[in-house]
């Protein structure tokens, strides 16, 4: 685990936002081919519609977000390796396998959609890459998590709440609009669960270690990372899509305090 936060904090130092969104497209429409074949490259990516003005800033907020030395920037790295198929070691680390941490199906910001309609873009799990903005979130209030460099996209669940749903990002919806429930989790820090002595009576989401509880559904769900063997969820906007490094979805599924593949580790900046 040492070595996993010795690797982050490197991308940590060299993290820049190269993306000049100077003149960023904002809700203008084009050409979508749905039978065609493209990638996450920038000259590849699809966009049926650029997403609405403002989508890159936080109005609320009254600092320049790529100059903040205080933000709580954190990257969440997948405690599964799919080399060994088990959970990671400090072994593991030490050897150089492969960390896969949650990031965007896409390479540029440049190719964010609009959220509406069938072109919803996922978040994945994808090799850390140094210096790469897209693989950065911050925790937000009301149990949401902002991309940071994207602050008006939340990490959401693709048709609600339910087994099998898919994580993307999704715009940020008021904090009393009923439909930020499927916008909200709990991310459950290591500590014992006497540490939760006021939820231990009514909810479960204490024993689940490491794991993203969702909290509005009362099927008792969890985030969990694909196997290399799982099908791909796939919709308009994804259909034919093919990123430049490995990745896997994640989607809600049974929470189950041992599986590797619900345990993501927050690395913070």
């Amino acid at each position: 685990m040492i070595s996993l936060f010795l690797l982050i904090s490197v991308a940590f130092v060299n993290a820049t936002d190269p993306t000049d969104i100077t003149n960023y497209p904002y809700e203008k429409s084009q050409y979508f081919d749905t039978n065609k074949k493209f990638t996450s490259a920038l000259n590849s990516y699809q966009v049926q519609r650029y997403a609405e003005r403002g989508v890159f800033s936080a109005n609320q907020e009254n600092y320049v977000r790529a100059k903040c030395k205080t933000c709580c920037r954190v990257i969440f790295a997948s405690d599964y390796n799919y080399e060994t198929g088990k959970k990671f070691t400090d072994a593991d680390d030490v050897r150089g396998d492969t960390r896969y941490v949650m990031d965007m199906e896409f390479d540029n910001k440049n190719s964010l959609r609009m959220y509406q309609g069938d072109y919803e873009q996922n978040i994945l799990l994808r090799p850390l890459k140094m210096g790469n903005e897209l693989q950065f979130f911050e925790f937000a209030p009301y149990k949401m998590y902002t991309s940071f460099s994207i602050p008006r996209r939340v990490h959401d669940i693709r048709g609600g709440a339910n087994k099998g749903a898919t994580l993307i990002i999704w715009m940020k919806k008021a904090p009393l609009d009923p439909g930020t429930n499927n916008q909200r989790f709990v991310y459950v820090h290591p500590y014992p669960t006497s540490f939760y002595p006021e939820y231990s009576k009514t909810n479960k989401w204490p024993s689940y270690s490491k794991h993203f509880y969702l909290p509005f559904s009362s099927n008792n769900l969890c985030y969990e990372a694909k196997k290399k063997t799982d099908g791909r969820s796939t919709w308009t906007g994804n259909a034919h899509l093919t990123t430049t490094s490995t990745s896997y979805q994640i989607a809600a599924a049974m929470c189950n305090p041992s599986e590797p593949r619900q345990m993501f580790v927050p690395v913070f900046a």
